[in-house]
């Protein structure tokens, strides 16, 4: 009884995480929800109320055009989730079809594909966003295309192993043996065995394209004014933080931290849970 109950003790422990960053998440999707009904609202100026502390009014205070902050917030959790989300997607199809290109095709284009990946991943992924968000002019447009530039190269080669690895299963082999096409073999069989992967690298790469996101409207190649992105709030709360308004700084900081630690969480307990046993 007492190992019983020590085992169910320690599943639970292992469970709390996993809940805990589910639950962040949720609360996430609910403010960038709110976010949509808040659009107008998060960019009405006024110069009455500007640079005001947290208060009932307004919880999260107001900024120095005197729109309020949590408005704002909400705003920006739906911006960098929905471009957090469609960089990702567009990395994942990318890297996908490069993948299966070079798992099953022939050996040639194995190596004409992946010289540029490995190229683009020789950069650090901030600086080759930032420079092509700069050569197509600011904008999370840019900014958008810049990030899925560097996450297709991650899905490419992390995929193209597993792609390669296929080619000696018995089901792909059978499916070979009795004549079926490549593309057929491919999207009927292939991509169901790199499901696993797959699910891991979207929930990695997804925390990675949001802090990006920030890094790019902060320096400011991102988001234009006044967008309600978290990384332009950052930059423009700078200049008040040194005369005491701290709020307008950190709320959109503490948000983008609190986004990012629970998609780290919830990555590694999905890693956890998808790993071979006996690793």
């Amino acid at each position: 009884m007492g190992e019983v109950a020590m085992n169910g003790t320690t599943s639970a422990w292992r469970r709390w995480p996993v809940i805990a960053s589910m639950v962040i998440l949720a609360v996430y999707l609910m403010l960038a929800l709110a976010g949509t009904f808040l659009g107008d609202q998060a960019n009405v100026a006024d110069v009455t109320r500007t640079l005001r502390p947290p208060s009932a009014e307004h919880l999260l205070g107001t900024d120095g055009e005197g729109r309020d902050v949590l408005s704002r917030v909400s705003v920006g959790a739906g911006i960098s989730i929905m471009l957090a989300a469609i960089s990702v997607a567009l990395g994942a199809a990318g890297g996908l079809i490069v993948a299966l290109a070079c798992g099953l095709g022939a050996r040639w284009l194995d190596r004409v594909l992946m010289a540029p990946m490995n190229a683009v991943l020789a950069f650090p992924q901030l600086l080759l966003a930032m420079a092509i968000a700069i050569a197509l002019g600011s904008g999370l447009t840019s900014a958008v295309i810049g990030i899925v530039v560097t996450i297709i190269p991650v899905f490419a080669v992390t995929l193209r192993g597993e792609a390669l690895r296929s080619r000696s299963e018995a089901f792909v082999e059978a499916a070979t043996t009795i004549g079926l096409p490549r593309w057929r073999i491919a999207l009927r069989h292939v991509v169901p065995y790199l499901g696993t992967t797959m699910t891991v690298q979207i929930a990695a790469n997804f925390g990675s394209a949001v802090i990006t996101l920030a890094a790019l409207s902060y320096v400011g190649v991102g988001a234009r004014p006044p967008t309600a992105e978290w990384g332009a709030m950052i930059n423009d709360g700078l200049q008040h933080a040194v005369s005491g308004q701290w709020w307008v700084g950190v709320a959109p900081g503490i948000a983008l931290l609190g986004l990012v630690i629970a998609v780290n969480i919830f990555t590694d307990q999905v890693r956890a849970r998808r790993r071979p046993a006996g690793w």
